[in-house]
């Protein structure tokens, strides 16, 4: 069997799904750039109060990504099958526990926002500010969590363009209400970094909007209505959480590791968060192809499992983690290009520009195994049903070895932030071994479906 599949509308369907999504994930990193760009104006202080508050909306996306994708994995899987009202009675779930776990963490960040900011800095102005901005953005949760979700089941039937479309209204929503809140424009009262949160919070909101204008009036494939959230599922609930909570639980663990991995830079200190934010701002734009790539690989690995095609699902993940492999030099050379560029659109010290063109160097040097480590775990594995093992995978290489040496660096060996941040990313070599070994031994094929 070759290694690189030769049916070229597998790779036109490849692209049909990776382009938009791709599109829409620098749409995402527009929006996260304008945000740092108009808060950074405020000054370092500002930028490390906002990136540091948006810790728990990163803890809680994790658990919206992992609830959808792993509810994706039976969408993909039973649409290959053909089978829509199991799709339809999938997202119902996927959307009813997403619901409940945006209203818990609403509360939490709005009773607790000091307490929270707290835990990822000791400067009492990052604290302050950041506690205002949690506050404001914890509304922003709901909506984003349920369109989100909507919006990510709808990829696994092969339905990109309407989050393409969606997420372009959003950007130029927030970007005019950012500039109208934080420097207080058109009348508006001038916020500060509350007022990128009040931009957010409309946003996120007109997302949601737009998705329930189109589930209502517009959706012809799946045809998904609001009664679907109130069935009783005795039969899909088993199979809805093997296959949630091992992607749940793998998301949550890697979150909690990057939340704890913020936590060692913030305690640092605000230049190395503000450098660190400027910097990850860059990385998502050169890594927005692998995960579209990552998500085409779920729908069509996903989808063909579904439809019985073992053999065929074996050689297209192959050829998916070469094509990755390809994408991620191409993303080294472009965090290369652009890190000194981008570094000077901002309005912060002389010191935090120099750290983040350094820690873009690391960056790009990584980056080709990071593109394999999302689209391995995130696409591969998940589509072909083994949640499970990329849920091993994640565990023990981000508390086993990412955290601890991290932790090391920064507070025992005390090594420069440079080096920290070398070491925080040391787990991710060991993880796309381990995913390597799995995929090309092509034990991770795993139908989910059954009749009903």
């Amino acid at each position: 069997m070759s290694l690189m599949v030769r049916d070229k509308g597998f790779y036109k369907n490849l692209l049909a799904i990776a382009l938009p999504i791709a599109l829409q994930n620098a749409i995402s990193f527009g929006v996260q750039m304008m945000d740092t760009v108009m808060v950074g104006s405020l000054g370092d202080v500002a930028l490390s109060a906002a990136n540091l508050a948006g810790q728990p909306y990163f803890i809680f996306m994790v658990f919206n990504f992992g609830l959808a994708s792993g509810g994706s994995v039976l969408i993909a899987q039973y649409w290959g099958k053909g089978n829509t009202d199991v799709v339809r009675r999938v997202i119902g779930m996927s959307v009813r526990y997403i619901t409940i776990t945006a209203i818990l963490f609403t509360s939490v960040c709005f009773f607790f926002p000091t307490q929270i900011m707290s835990l990822f800095s000791h400067e009492a102005p990052v604290i302050e500010q950041g506690a205002q901005y949690l506050r404001v953005v914890a509304f922003s949760y709901l909506f984003n969590g349920i369109a989100g979700c909507y919006l990510m089941s709808l990829r696994a039937v092969e339905n990109v363009n309407l989050s393409t479309l969606v997420y372009t209204i959003s950007f130029f929503v927030n970007v005019f209400f950012n500039y109208c809140f934080i420097s207080g424009k058109f009348g508006m009262p001038a916020l500060g970094v509350v007022g990128a949160a009040v931009g957010t919070v409309i946003a996120r909101f007109t997302e949601f909007l737009c998705v329930l204008i189109y589930s209502s009036f517009f959706e012809k494939k799946i045809q998904f209505k609001l009664r679907y959230l109130f069935l009783r599922e005795k039969e899909l609930i088993p199979d809805y959480l093997r296959h949630s909570l091992p992607v749940v639980g793998s998301e949550l663990v890697w979150s909690l590791g990057s939340v704890t991995q913020a936590a060692i830079i913030g305690r640092i200190g605000s230049t190395f968060v503000a450098a660190n934010s400027i910097a990850s701002v860059v990385q998502q734009l050169a890594m927005v192809f692998m995960f579209g790539l990552g998500s085409a690989a779920a729908v069509t690995i996903g989808k063909t499992v579904g439809e019985g095609k073992t053999t065929q699902a074996k050689q297209r993940g192959k050829t998916i983690v070469i094509l990755a492999i390809g994408i991620g030099i191409l993303a080294c050379g472009i965090i290369l290009a652009i890190r000194g560029p981008i570094v000077q659109i901002y309005r912060v010290s002389a010191e935090v520009k120099t750290l983040a063109v350094q820690i873009m160097g690391v960056m790009a040097c990584l980056i080709a195994l990071s593109s394999l480590e999302i689209v391995c775990i995130s696409g591969i594995l998940r589509g072909g049903g083994d949640t499970k093992y990329a849920f091993i995978v994640d565990c023990c290489c981000t508390w086993l070895i990412g955290v601890p040496m991290g932790f090391l660096a920064g507070f025992v060996w005390k090594l420069p932030v440079l080096w920290v941040y070398v070491c925080l990313r040391t787990d991710i070599p060991v993880r796309v071994t381990l995913c390597l070994v799995r995929i090309f031994g092509g034990k991770y094929i795993k139908n989910v479906t059954r009749d009903l």
